[in-house]
């Protein structure tokens, strides 16, 4: 029986079965991520002022566009519409999805870096986008709010999180070109 030495060990399984580890990289980040989240104490002190920033923004959004709202709080209101802006509507598990898919995955520092920083800003500023025309929906067609909201919008940041991934691996892999 040959016994595998310490070069053939450091080179072994990590490098034999990379899917798995990325797997485990990612469902570990994953769940430290919901065991961060969901206390109700982190919630009020850290998630509640993203909410908040995020409806300001909104709403800075929604008057540039013509629309006549206010904001108070997570609140954006008009006189024809009013909505809460509550947990699960900060994308950040959308945008927890995308870091742990880049952070997961072996890949330069600087490459991850680079990709959480576009990636994540593109994932914010696309919440703003929703929460604007999710107040808009709510105008003009009250009736589809529900479906844009759960439905539609949540299937828009699934594809959107995994699309990111996707172009952000395909960049974080590619050689570069010898001149």
């Amino acid at each position: 029986m040959k016994i595998p030495s310490v070069k053939s060990t450091k080179t072994g399984w990590r490098n034999n079965h990379p899917v798995f580890v990325f797997v485990g990289l990612f469902a570990l980040q994953i769940l430290i991520f919901y065991c961060i989240y969901l206390p109700l104490y982190f919630q009020k002190k850290v998630f509640m002022s993203l909410i908040i920033f995020y409806a300001k923004l909104s709403g800075k959004l929604l008057n540039l566009m013509g629309q006549q709202a206010t904001v108070f709080g997570d609140t954006i209101s008009s006189s024809q519409f009013s909505m809460g802006i509550k947990m699960g509507c900060d994308a950040v598990e959308p945008m927890a999805l995308f870091a742990a898919g880049v952070l997961a995955f072996p890949a330069l520092f600087r490459k991850k870096l680079v990709g959480l920083l576009a990636g994540l800003f593109v994932i914010f500023v696309l919440n703003i986008v929703r929460i604007a025309t999710l107040f808009l929906v709510g105008i003009k067609y009250p009736d589809l709010f529900e479906v844009m909201h759960f439905e539609v919008w949540q299937a828009i940041f699934i594809v959107v999180a995994i699309g990111l991934w996707f172009i952000w691996l395909s960049w974080a892999v590619r050689k570069p070109n010898k001149v």
